[in-house]
C-alpha cells in the first residue's frame, strides 16, 4: 500500500494540549508550537516542535532551565527585551516580538497581541514587555494570553472583535490562593494573577468558541488546594450557563479542534 500523506497546512488537524501550568502544545496549520515551557520533563513529553512561544519574562514562563532540554533547532520566540536572556542557548533562530507584530510561522500566522501583566523579569521594568499570542491557520484561530491581571481588560473586546477565536488559554489562578491576588487587587497593585470570575469575563468579551483554563493546579506553594481555582470556574460557569463552554483539562490532556 502506499504510504498515507501527511496533511499540512488548513488541512492538518487542529489540536491544543495542556502541559500544565501555563504550558500548552498547540498543533496547528502542520505546525507545533509549544508555548511556555515549564519543567524539562513536560517539555520532552510534548515532542518535536517546530517553534517554542515565550508570552514573557518571569521565570515561570522563561524558564532557562527548562529550554536547555529542547531541541535547538526549533525557532524561539520572545518578547521584546529578552534575546539577551537566551542568546547563549544556541537555538537555530531567536525573534523578539511585541504586540502588534506578525510572524509567518510556515503555514502559521503568529500575532504578538496585547495582554495586561507586569513587563520586566525579576522586577517592573519597560522591558522585556508580556505578549499574548494568536495563533492563526486556515480558519481556526487559537489565544494565548499569556499571564493577565486585573487592570482593564478592554483590550480582549478589540481583540474579539479582530479575531474569531476558537480557542483561548486563560489563566485561573497562579502560585497562591485566589484569597491572595484578590487582597492584592485591593491593597496593592491589581492583583499579578486573574481569579476564575475575571478569567470568565474575558472569555465573554473574547467571544470565543472554547476557553481551556491554565496557570493552576502546577505550581502550588501549599498556602491553598492546588484544585481550588478549577472547581471555583466550574461553579461559576455552571452559574452563569456557559460551562458546556469551558473545557477544563487534565494534565498532558488534548482537546482537538475544528473550524
Amino acid at each position: 500500500m502506499p504510504p498515507t500523506a501527511t496533511p499540512s497546512g488548513s488541512d492538518a488537524p487542529a489540536a491544543v494540549t495542556w502541559l500544565g501550568h501555563a504550558s500548552a502544545l498547540v498543533e496547528l496549520g502542520g505546525r507545533r508550537l509549544l508555548v511556555d515551557p515549564l519543567f524539562r520533563r513536560r517539555a520532552r513529553r510534548a515532542g518535536a516542535v517546530d517553534t517554542v512561544l515565550i508570552t514573557h519574562a518571569h521565570v515561570d514562563h522563561l524558564n532557562r532551565w527548562t529550554l536547555k532540554a529542547i531541541d535547538r533547532g526549533a525557532h524561539l520566540v520572545v518578547p521584546r527585551g529578552a534575546a539577551g536572556i537566551v542568546a547563549d542557548l544556541g537555538f537555530a533562530k531567536v525573534t523578539e516580538v511585541a504586540p502588534g507584530d506578525h510572524i509567518d510561522l510556515g503555514g502559521v500566522d503568529l500575532v504578538a497581541v496585547p495582554t495586561r501583566h507586569d513587563n520586566g523579569r525579576w522586577r517592573k521594568s519597560d522591558l522585556p514587555v508580556a505578549n499574548g499570542y494568536m495563533l492563526c491557520a486556515g480558519d481556526v484561530a487559537v489565544h494565548h494570553a499569556g499571564d493577565v491581571d486585573f487592570s482593564d481588560h478592554a483590550i480582549f473586546d478589540d481583540l474579539g472583535k479582530r479575531f474569531r477565536v476558537d480557542a483561548t488559554l486563560l489563566p485561573i489562578g497562579g502560585m497562591l490562593p485566589t484569597w491572595y491576588y484578590r487582597m492584592r487587587r485591593r491593597a496593592f497593585d491589581r492583583g499579578v494573577h486573574i481569579d476564575p470570575d475575571c478569567a470568565l469575563d474575558i472569555f465573554e468579551r473574547l467571544g470565543a468558541r472554547t476557553m481551556v483554563p491554565v496557570h493552576w493546579g502546577t505550581v502550588n506553594l501549599r498556602l491553598g488546594r492546588p484544585a481550588t481555582p478549577r472547581h471555583r470556574l466550574v461553579q461559576v460557569a455552571s452559574d452563569r450557563g456557559v460551562d458546556r463552554l469551558v473545557r477544563v483539562l487534565d494534565h498532558g490532556e488534548t482537546m482537538q479542534l475544528t473550524a
